[in-house]
């Protein structure tokens, strides 16, 4: 009895630090990487917009989308600082979202000052979305390795559950029947 309610609760918080963790990471990561597809989106809009309305609109998406993209990042950063591996994702984060930041907000100042109508853009428009986009793939890479280490550390907490049920379900067994031969043994005392 006692030693099924133990392994009961290793299931449990097992169970929980798969939920709170790992498919929280998961989660996170992968609205992280929404976000910056909805930046990166805005960004072209910003390029085709016909009218005032349409280009604020496009700098209000993407200035949201990367709010949001570093939100989701923050939250989970804790728990990518729990192994090596997680730490140098977020490192390579860290050392990417910056300047595409930067970038992008600097590509928002440029796109302001430039007329309605595309064909009149300055000769920087088109070569700094250009260095953009290549700059939001970099990141989409490293967002992605973090959604594969995410997914592979709720997998290995998956199989720590399952290892445990099979562990608790043997143990359970062997005490039972040790429970029957001694309660055979004592009978025919």
């Amino acid at each position: 009895g006692a030693l099924g309610i133990f392994h009961m609760s290793n299931i449990n918080a097992s169970t929980e630090s798969l939920y709170n963790n790992e498919l929280h990471a998961l989660k996170a990561v992968q609205e992280a990487n929404i976000n910056l597809i909805y930046a990166s989106r805005a960004q072209m809009t910003l390029l085709s917009a016909s009218t005032r309305s349409d280009r604020n609109a496009g700098i209000k998406e993407l200035t949201s989308s990367l709010q949001n993209l570093e939100e989701h990042l923050a939250k989970v950063k804790p728990l990518f600082q729990e192994s090596k591996e997680g730490q140098e994702l977020y490192q390579q984060y860290e050392s990417l979202m910056p300047p595409l930041k930067q970038g992008l907000l600097d590509f928002i100042a440029l796109i302001s000052r430039q007329s309605l109508d595309n064909s009149q853009f300055d000769g920087n428009v088109s070569e700094n979305s250009a260095q953009l986009l290549k700059n939001s793939r970099g990141v989409e890479k490293v967002l992605q390795g973090m959604v594969s280490y995410s997914d592979q550390r709720a997998k290995t907490s998956v199989d720590q559950v399952g290892n445990t049920y099979q562990t608790s379900r043997l143990l359970i067994a062997v005490l039972a029947l040790a429970g029957i031969i001694v309660s055979v043994g004592l009978g025919m005392l």
